[in-house]
Formats: C-alpha cells, sequence, structure tokens
C-alpha cells in the first residue's frame, strides 16, 4: 500500500506532543518542511535527539516544542552559537529545557544499539571528561561504569535509544517508503532504525524499480516507515547533495534574527506560521529574493559511475 501523504498529514497522524523524537541531517539533509510543520501544529513537551545539532534544533527550542534534549552539542555553524538554545538555557524562553549531554560518538553509538536491538554498548570516549559529573533527567541511567570482562581496564555502558518516531529527509524512496540517500550519512541509518516508526520526506519519489537497482544506498525499509513525502528543496536553508547546496545568507538571516525574541517571533511569523506548505514557504522565498538566487542553490547535475550487481 502506498505510504504517500502530504507533510500536514504525516506529523498530525504521526507525532503527539510528549513524543521521543529522532531528527535526522547530520551536517545535511536536515527535515526542515517537518520540523515547520511540527511548529505549526504547537505540538510540545518533546525530547529530541541527533548528534551535531544545528539552527532545525534552536528552532524548535525558540517554538517552545522541547522539554528535554539529548544532545552533543549545538551551534548555528559559521554563525556561532543558537541563540534560542542559549535563551533556553540562561534565561529559562520560553521555557528551561532539560539537556543530557554527551559526545559525538557515543550518541550514534546508543542509537546504533537501539537500532540492532542491543540493550547498551560500551563506549572509552567519555571516560576521564567532565560529562561523566554532570546528569540531567536521566539520572543515574546515563551509563554505568565497568571494569572490562576482557582486559580490566575502566569501560562506559551507555543505553540504547529507541525514539518514538525518526524523521529523516533523502534524496529519494519508493511510495512504499525504502528510502535512499548519499553524501555525509552521520547518524541517519541508524537513528532511521531505532525508532519505532519512521516519517520520509524526500526530494523525489522514484519506482521500487529504481530502488532495486542500487539497494546499497537504501538506509531504511518500507516496512519501518508510515509515512512518506515528497517534498523538493524540503531541507532548505539545509543542503541535499546532489539537489541544491546551503543557503547561507538564509542562515545569516536566521541568526540576525534569532538574536531577539522579537526577532525570532517575527521569523516564525514569516517563514513558518505564515505558510500553508513547503511549496508556499518556495514561492514566499522566490518573491522575496528572486528567482535567481534560488537557481543558484540548484546542484549541477552528474552521474556517478554506474555499479553493476549482474553475475
Amino acid at each position: 500500500m502506498s505510504k504517500v501523504m502530504s507533510m500536514k498529514e504525516a506529523i498530525a497522524a504521526n507525532v503527539r506532543s510528549g513524543d521521543f523524537l529522532f531528527i535526522g541531517g547530520y551536517v545535511c539533509r536536515t527535515p526542515f518542511s517537518a520540523i515547520h510543520e511540527i511548529i505549526r501544529q504547537r505540538i510540545t513537551d518533546l525530547t529530541i535527539t541527533r548528534s551535531n545539532a544545528a539552527d532545525d534544533f534552536d528552532m524548535m527550542i525558540g517554538a517552545g516544542c522541547v522539554k528535554r534534549f539529548i544532545a552533543t552539542f549545538l551551534s548555528l555553524g559559521v554563525y556561532g552559537l543558537g541563540r534560542c538554545f542559549r535563551r533556553s538555557l540562561e534565561k529559562g524562553i520560553p521555557r528551561k529545557i532539560e539537556i543530557e549531554e554527551y559526545t559525538n560518538l557515543a550518541l550514534p553509538m546508543m542509537l546504533m544499539a537501539g537500532a540492532m536491538g542491543m540493550p547498551f554498548v560500551p563506549i572509552r570516549d567519555m571516560a576521564g571528561s567532565d560529562l561523566l559529573k554532570v546528569k540531567s533527567f536521566m539520572g543515574e541511567d546515563k551509563y554505568k561504569l565497568i571494569d572490562s570482562p576482557f582486559d580490566g581496564r575502566p569501560t562506559i555502558l551507555v543505553p540504547a535509544l529507541n525514539p518514538d518516531v525518526g524523521i529523516i529527509h533523502v534524496q529519494q524512496a519508493d511510495e512504499f517508503g525504502n528510502a535512499q540517500m548519499w553524501g555525509i550519512g552521520g547518524d541517519c541509518m541508524y537513528g532511521a532504525n531505532a525508532s519505532k516508526k519512521v516519517i520520509v520526506s524526500c526530494e523525489r519519489i522514484v519506482s521500487r524499480e529504481t530502488v532495486g537497482k542500487d539497494p546499497s544506498r537504501t538506509i531504511v525499509p518500507g516496512s519501518k516507515v508510515v509515512a512518506v513525502v515528497e517534498e523538493p528543496y524540503g531541507s532548505h536553508p539545509g543542503y541535499t547533495p546532489g539537489f541544491y547546496d546551503a543557503d547561507f545568507s538564509f542562515g545569516y538571516l536566521y541568526q540576525q534574527a534569532s538574536n531577539t525574541e522579537e526577532g525570532f517571533k517575527a521569523f516564525l511569523d514569516e517563514w513558518v506560521y505564515g505558510m500553508e506548505d513547503r511549496t508556499a514557504y518556495i514561492q514566499h522565498y522566490i518573491q522575496k529574493f528572486g528567482y535567481e538566487a534560488y537557481k543558484k542553490l540548484g546542484a549541477e547535475f552528474d552521474y556517478g559511475f554506474p555499479v553493476s550487481y549482474a553475475y
């Protein structure tokens, strides 16, 4: 059965206040269309996670969607620290979120454990760091310290994560949810497969035959997926390899707007609440910045060397 639907339908049917979400987008393919819809539907009290969090998480925190954040760090990249993130932690605006911090290796390993059905996973990179001294809402379950049964060295055990919903943006998927991506992967594959169900946003919907011709690009099977949304430029202002580049000018616009509560509110009113869907968002972008600015983001198309699975 086809799982294709609109983003409004996908979020309304599958995301509830209080859910634990994995949101893909490690460096690229951020599912901004889904994030905007979550904000528009005023879903709150979420626990969110991903390594390498950026302006997408900052926006959700500023919009009041987030209660808890299982984190490695959050930044606006070349534009510095997340302004909404800082206001939340320093001033409790719009609310003070609870945060549990891990390293950029530990968190993907926790998602990997969740995807593989393991209860925990051993790591060593947090050993000796102050991350062991600070515990928040996970309490004593943040980690356990043991002596390795093999060499006796101190070893940290961290728990598996199994989010209620995984939300990812990929280059292509078929109508049944078999999702394919290329470029930087980060923790996207593990986070999606650790989740109990997955919403797939994609640049294009392709046939099952197309997916089958290059199966190694498939990162999540259709059996995990509850919704497929064809959403061109769904990652803007982030980038999707092979389709469009990061919009650094728009990133600067967000950074400037989020410097103040008033500026951030105006940004949300214009770019999120004031938009019916992603199509309206892109049309507004073109009207405001011009078609040439929009066209300039597009990637030059080029084929990779074909792979043969013949035998």
